[in-house]
């Protein structure tokens, strides 16, 4: 745990955190990305944003996330699209974006219409996105038009001689759009992943859902103080319910830049991920599908984007579902505390 926050806490009161799921509010839907990272979910509490805590401390916590570019997650979602959603996007061969920051200003900045982008528009949008904000130079934007400007063409050409179809289109550099041929051939031939992420069953096949979110309130009561309401949000990569055999599983798709053989899932606390996902949807395999008491498994899917691409099944065990859990309920009680003892609030319209 983080010495951040920990200071600043009573592990003694912590302890005394009553957690009682409010389940009449427990929902499994289908969202999606946008409307999940959106403004109307801001104030749920996340895995991801239980992870600021540990790592950031309580007001990093309660002002919620900030945009921060980051290529590998970029990389990491094209992936996650691909081989859990390919029947709903598409990434397009040929039509290639600038790397980095500069694709994604000329993604923001593209005219379906064809129309010429001006260079108030470049400047505006720097600021938007962090693309050298008050430091374009004449030069730094005339590199970027270069760059840009192809990338607009072959977009606008390819996309009035294909009609757009039932998928979204998605567009990358070429660096990532063969890292990612790569990546997902090496994916496919795995087939113990394969078999994960669509089991099969003898009689009755097993309910599987890639991308759904759980919600949830929570009602958390420290003695001598009104207890409160709070929100929570998870949106599982992969998961599936065997009613035939009381099995849930829950599966987590992961790149990683280094040999898969060596994937510790401790380093970033994806065993809590793992754990925070589990309880959540055993609760709604109760509700939704009438099944009580399942044994519950997970899985990380790994792949590496450096040669050989390899892959790999890193299966949770007892001892990280443990960990995952208790670290788990020890971040949510913290916000209980922070939030009714400390007085830390949450930051409105924050993500």
């Amino acid at each position: 745990m983080s010495l951040i926050y920990i200071m600043e806490l009573n592990n003694e009161l912590i302890k005394k955190v009553k957690i009682t799921p409010l389940i009449d509010t427990l929902q499994l839907e289908d969202i999606s990305d946008e409307t999940y990272f959106s403004a109307k979910y801001s104030n749920y509490i996340s895995n991801s944003r239980l992870g600021l805590l540990k790592s950031k401390g309580a007001q990093v916590f309660f002002d919620g996330f900030k945009s921060d570019y980051n290529p590998s997650f970029e990389f990491g979602s094209l992936v996650h699209t691909m081989v859990l959603q390919p029947e709903s996007y598409e990434v397009i061969e040929g039509v290639f974006k600038p790397s980095a920051k500069a694709g994604l200003m000329a993604d923001a900045l593209y005219k379906s219409d064809g129309k010429p982008v001006t260079d108030d528009e470049i400047k505006s949008m720097s600021y938007k996105i962090g693309y050298y904000k008050d430091k374009l130079t004449s030069n730094r934007l005339t590199e970027f038009r270069n760059k840009a400007e192809l990338y607009w063409r072959d977009r606008f050409i390819y996309e009035q001689n294909n009609p757009k179809g039932i998928k979204e289109r998605l567009y990358t550099d070429e660096r990532n759009f063969e890292l990612l041929t790569k990546c997902l051939n090496s994916l496919e031939s795995n087939t113990d992943i394969q078999k994960l992420l669509h089991p099969e069953g003898l009689l009755e096949q097993p309910y599987i859902a890639n991308e759904n979110a759980i919600l949830m309130d929570i009602q958390m009561e420290i003695p001598d103080y009104e207890p409160r309401i709070y929100k929570l949000k998870a949106k599982l990569d992969n998961f599936s319910i065997d009613k035939e055999e009381g099995v849930i599983t829950v599966n987590d798709l992961k790149t990683t830049s280094r040999p898969p053989s060596i994937f510790d899932p401790t380093y970033y606390s994806y065993q809590r991920e793992i754990a925070f996902y589990s309880w959540l949807l055993r609760l709604c395999s109760k509700k939704f599908f009438d099944l009580d008491n399942p044994t519950v498994k997970g899985n990380f899917l790994v792949v590496s984007t450096v040669p050989e691409y390899e892959t790999c099944v890193v299966p949770m065990t007892p001892k990280l579902f443990s960990s995952g859990w208790k670290e788990a309920l020890y971040l949510l009680k913290s916000v209980c505390v922070l939030n009714q003892v400390n007085g830390y609030e949450f930051k409105e319209g924050v993500i």
